[in-house]
């Protein structure tokens, strides 16, 4: 998409009466209610894309496919007349696709002001359903968690199986190079929360005897396939590499890596990093378009609790409400799995501190619930662990309870990285920032290609920030928002490292965008719920949110 010279950006209402306003104050003058549902309907996708067949059997599905064509063409001529030249970077219009650019658009407001487009109403079966769907799908839990029904299905996550890579043009001889590369490929992936991978020695065993990819997919039982060669020009080395589906044969990407010898052959991780971190996003991204375009009775396990985590990490309320009926419905397809209630848990807690839930105490109680129903299912569990102790640090306060919690995570699995992040966090919100710094910074060794990576950007931020090291939590907040603009804790914890850096006004200007996301937003609001109110470093930050511009009261 093209830039935004202005920097101006849309703040959309979707619950209550509908509006779209620049950030300037200037309002999007659309009076047509097709052209106004038509841009909820973009704002409401996980990447604010819809097909133009969808959006046609949405709004114009009556007037049969010709006509819902040339309508949809009108609509949009209509919508750039109206809204002039800031169209072109406001919209995407392609053949197949239109879409918003959601780095111009802001969802504002809460399901506390009113119903999912108050007052919209279009005698289209398509819309009146989807519109329903959204009104009954507000971010809280309607679902009875006792009544979830159990299944026979076992797995839960996407599995994946590296393959040896083979030597170009000496597929018989030796292939240590090969062998060793696949090897610490499966070791970077298997420390992901959100991926299975099958063993090394199973897929080295397996290699040379398979000769198809429905083989190695009825032996392994695997989604996805990763398989290559390579080849040495002196120094460096090149691996060419296919990501497959597993299922269909599908090539989801062929990419090429370089790499020089010494520096794999010594520990360099950053080659094998870049792959791992590629297979990771192409399952997420995957995983995601089963999840968005099938009822949920027809996704599979995996797809479900993948993109259910990933959309409720992307920040938006628009996609953050749609992750938890993804979840739930994992849940009641595996009432018996830890982990399940824990990633709900944890939904709630974001919920609770993006300051989208309509009713605190309840909201607080249900993370507590499902963290400690995870907990009864499997008390050894350390995911389960650090989420029961995220719920007890950050909603509940109870500080000695959740450090326990977490010193049994790691204790449990020295590799967890979410626990030792959570218990840097901890550390950080109770004045002890030393501790807070060597935590976190142990939890981004251990999960260089984690899938929301800004979370452990903007929590090490936390604790730089508690260790009074401004700059560096600086270039770590800043790194967070790249991926995750819209992350409020990012940009409270970006305002305090520049206002104790004495640029003041970079703060200022930081503030008001905040405010802009959460314009409720007061220090004495802040400092009623956020866990280190009552020490110092919390004292700290609320002068730093003051002094840039966030009212008292």
């Amino acid at each position: 998409m093209q830039n935004n010279p202005a920097e101006k950006t849309l703040k959309l209402r979707l619950y209550g009466t509908f509006s779209a306003e620049w950030s300037d104050g200037t309002r999007l003058n659309v009076r047509s209610t097709k052209l106004r549902a038509m841009i909820a309907l973009l704002a409401m996708a996980p990447d604010m894309t819809r097909t133009r067949s969808w959006l046609q059997d949405k709004l114009w599905s009556l007037s049969g496919a010709e006509l819902g064509r040339a309508s949809l063409r009108r609509g949009l001529s209509d919508l750039k007349r109206a809204i002039g030249a800031d169209f072109e970077t406001l919209f995407e219009v392609c053949h197949d696709n239109i879409a918003l650019n959601d780095d111009l658009v802001e969802l504002v407001g809460t399901p506390t002001e009113g119903e999912f487009l108050e007052g919209i109403e279009i005698a289209e079966g398509g819309f009146t359903s989807w519109v329903n769907e959204q009104r009954n799908n507000r971010p809280q839990l309607t679902s009875e968690l006792e009544y979830f029904r159990a299944s026979e299905k076992t797995g839960i996550l996407p599995a994946v199986a590296v393959l040896p890579f083979l030597q170009s043009f000496n597929r018989q001889g030796d292939n240590v190079l090969g062998d060793m590369l696949a090897e610490e490929v499966s070791r970077a992936l298997s420390k992901s929360q959100l991926i299975d991978v099958i063993s090394h020695l199973s897929c080295r065993n397996l290699n040379m005897k398979l000769l198809n990819l429905a083989d190695v997919r009825r032996a392994l039982n695997v989604e996805y396939v990763i398989h290559g060669s390579y080849r040495q020009e002196g120094e460096h080395f090149h691996l060419d590499a296919d990501f497959l589906d597993a299922e269909s044969g599908r090539i989801l990407w062929s990419r090429q890596f370089n790499a020089k010898m010494f520096d794999f052959l010594n520990g360099s991780q950053e080659f094998v990093a870049d792959i791992s971190r590629q297979i990771g996003q192409s399952i997420l991204s995957t995983s995601i378009e089963l999840a968005t375009s099938k009822p949920l009775s027809e996704i599979s396990s995996h797809a479900l609790l993948v993109s259910g985590v990933t959309l409720m990490h992307r920040q938006t309320l628009a996609s953050f409400a749609k992750a938890r009926p993804l979840i739930e419905e994992i849940i009641r397809k595996f009432p018996k799995h830890p982990s399940l209630y824990a990633w709900l848990g944890k939904w709630y807690v974001l919920s609770v501190t993006q300051g989208w839930s309509d009713n605190l105490v309840k909201d607080n109680q249900i993370a507590l619930d499902c963290s400690e129903r995870a907990l009864d299912l499997d008390p050894d569990n350390s995911f389960s662990l650090a989420v029961n102790g995220l719920v007890l640090n950050f909603l509940h306060k109870k500080f000695d309870v959740a450090l326990k919690r977490f010193d049994q995570a790691v204790h449990l699995n020295p590799n967890d990285a979410l626990a030792w992040l959570l218990k840097g966090t901890c550390h950080a919100f109770i004045d002890e920032g030393e501790a807070a710094v060597s935590y976190t910074s142990r939890a981004n060794l251990l999960s260089p290609i984690d899938p929301h990576r800004y979370f452990f950007q903007s929590l090490s931020a936390t604790a730089l920030n508690a260790n009074k090291e401004y700059e560096r939590a600086l270039s770590l907040a800043e790194n967070s928002l790249k991926s995750n603009s819209r992350h409020t804790s990012t940009l409270r914890t970006k305002i305090v490292s520049l206002y104790y850096m004495d640029r003041k006004a970079e703060a200022n200007e930081t503030a008001k965008k905040l405010l802009n996301l959460e314009p409720n937003l007061t220090v004495e609001g802040w400092l009623k719920n956020h866990p280190a109110a009552s020490f110092s470093t919390g004292q700290e930050w609320s002068k730093a949110l003051l002094s840039s511009g966030i009212p008292n009261t």
